[in-house]
């Protein structure tokens, strides 16, 4: 009974501080929120978080970003419209009356070292640049904001608490809530006779359950967590607009969540890329301008040899392929026009040899019989007619003519000449290879002169051709001269042409290529280096904008090639548009 009287006195004071921590917690839950009352909660607009204070000014001529870090700043100057470095330039930075000369770094930045650099705050600084060619004054602002400490943070919450009269309302209410409660639970309890012990069965299941109190307790607890997120949402939010909010320059808002000066893609899809990771990608810009732009249309073709330059060697009659003392040519040898290349000997079979022997034993019988007929006409001379002794003589000449030609004939072999200087491309022969007459031995192919055979499905496209260039998948450009076109369609298309100009040392024949035809009349446009165009992952054509010092915005658009160097952007960026042409692909890879 002791113990039952001293657990239902505890009851008032274990509920009290129950609900002594639930204000607690209430108060460190509200603070944060009370903290800012009364300030405009709208939605952020799309700032770019940076580890140090940085200030950016532009002109037509120069763009310029300095960096303070480590009590001093560090300057970038480039071109304002193409993005490149300036190293050799006088930069003054002035601040009031204050004047200060950046010095030049080896990297190509400079450096300025200031007192003011040490204050906190907005600081409106005049840049006067000076190079050989020109002469400008960029105007920019510095926030330098103050560096706040973990325990100066944790005062100014605990004084807000402190301050708040709404907190200890709530604190003082729920503290008697619990008081109150506490005793109720006491004397229910007092008037409730205990109840006898009893030892359960050892087969039965011990049934765990919880007290009335306890249940009451834990209700309530429940209670007063809803009551301090009620609490929470008025005085958090009571007095609040919840307006949007006006845009803001880039670079003004510092999150310490993200606080990091690596380039980066924003929650709008812009990409944030600092000043030196500029230079060390090589990002160079172009501004879009309008103007003059051929019509094009392209077709597909194929790399083929000239065929006025190289040739096929073939042999003119059949046997086996025999090489010469240092071997069979191979593909990739240079040949000269009338080398010679392998020699074919004749293969005879038995029944052939036996009849070009009988032939040999008929002219050898025919010789005998002349030579005989030769001498007795000699002995006569004077008594026959010396026309007799004539043709006796040009007949025996004969048969020792037919004779030398026909014992040859067996062991004869012939020479494969090449028919062209050149490049051997194709090589259809090995030792011994057995070959029928008018075979392909060799294919020979001067790299220096080659052609472009193009298929147009459209004959409206091939009429008035002014250029043409051809461009293979690997991005290389071959320039191209029209040769002709066939009067005779080809599969309902029509055959074109085209010698390439300047042929690539890495060009084979064979090759697929794409031929841009560019024709006499012209549209309106903004033209561009092919370079500046990348791939997005959903497949559109998109550039990168330069849109400020430090920020590129992707732009889809929609184009058509040119000359395998340029495009035509014929939809997404307007004129003037600072466009990126070299590095854009190194853009597009950072997340």
């Amino acid at each position: 009974m002791k113990s039952y009287a001293t657990e239902a006195g505890r009851g008032p004071v274990i509920t009290a501080l129950i609900f002594l921590l639930l204000f607690a917690v209430v108060t460190m839950a509200v603070s944060p929120s009370v903290a800012h009352e009364g300030h405009d909660h709208g939605t952020p607009a799309v700032t770019v978080s940076a580890a140090a204070p940085r200030v950016e000014a532009s002109s037509e001529s120069f763009e310029l970003v300095g960096i303070v870090h480590g009590g001093a700043m560090r300057v970038y100057l480039d071109r304002f419209a193409s993005n490149e470095p300036v190293t050799t330039a006088t930069i003054d930075v002035t601040l009031d009356a204050d004047t200060v000369r950046a010095e030049p770094q080896p990297d190509g930045s400079f450096l300025v070292g200031a007192p003011w650099l040490a204050k906190t705050g907005r600081l409106d600084l005049v840049f006067a640049v000076a190079t050989d060619e020109t002469s400008d004054l960029l105007i920019g602002t510095l926030d330098l904001p103050a560096e706040a400490t973990g325990e100066a943070a944790g005062k100014s919450t605990l004084a807000i608490s402190v301050r708040s009269p709404a907190l200890w309302v709530i604190g003082f209410a729920l503290f008697v809530v619990g008081v109150l409660f506490g005793r109720s639970l006491a004397r229910r309890r007092s008037n409730e006779p205990p109840a006898p012990l009893a030892v359960p069965p050892a087969t039965s299941t011990p049934e765990v359950k919880m007290r009335p109190e306890r249940r009451a307790r834990a209700v309530v607890m429940l209670a007063v967590v809803a009551i301090a997120t009620a609490a929470r949402v008025v005085l958090a939010h009571g007095d609040e607009d919840h307006g949007a909010v006006d845009d803001k320059p880039m670079a003004a808002v510092t999150s310490p969540a993200v606080a990091t000066d690596s380039p980066r893609r924003l929650s709008d899809g812009s990409l944030f890329v600092p000043k030196p990771t500029q230079r060390l990608l090589t990002i160079r810009t172009q501004q879009a301008r309008t103007g003059e732009a051929s019509r094009t249309s392209t077709i597909s073709g194929r790399v083929i040899a000239d065929p006025t330059a190289g040739g096929r060697v073939q042999a003119a009659q059949g046997g086996r392929v025999e090489p010469l003392g240092d071997g069979l040519p191979v593909i990739g040898q240079r040949v000269l026009r009338g080398q010679v290349l392998v020699t074919v000997s004749p293969v005879i079979t038995t029944l052939e040899r036996g009849g070009v022997r009988e032939q040999l034993a008929q002219i050898e019988s025919s010789i005998a019989i002349a030579e005989q007929r030769v001498a007795r006409l000699s002995q006569l001379q004077g008594s026959v007619p010396q026309r007799e002794i004539d043709e006796a003589r040009r007949e025996l000449d004969g048969l020792r003519q037919r004779r030398r030609a026909l014992g040859p004939s067996l062991a004869e072999r012939e020479v494969v000449r090449a028919s062209a200087s050149g490049v051997i491309s194709v090589a259809n022969v090995v030792t011994g290879q057995l070959i029928e007459s008018g075979a392909v031995l060799f294919e020979i192919v001067d790299p220096a002169k080659l052609w472009v055979e193009a298929i147009a499905y459209d004959a409206a496209a091939t009429v008035d051709i002014r250029s043409a260039v051809a461009t293979t998948a690997d991005g290389a450009t071959l320039p191209l001269e029209l040769i002709g076109q066939s009067l005779t369609l080809r599969q309902q298309a029509v055959p074109v042409l085209f010698r390439i100009t300047r042929p690539s040392p890495t060009l084979k024949v064979g090759t697929p290529v794409s031929v841009i035809l560019q024709e006499i009349r012209t549209d309106k446009g903004i033209v561009l280096p092919t370079g500046s165009v990348v791939g997005a992952a959903n497949g559109e054509d998109i550039v990168f904008e330069h849109v400020a010092a430090e920020r590129f915005v992707p732009r889809p658009i929609r184009l058509r090639p040119l000359d395998g160097d340029r495009v035509e952007v014929l939809a997404g960026i307007g004129d003037g548009a600072r466009v990126v042409t070299a590095g854009a692909d190194l853009l597009s890879q950072i997340r």
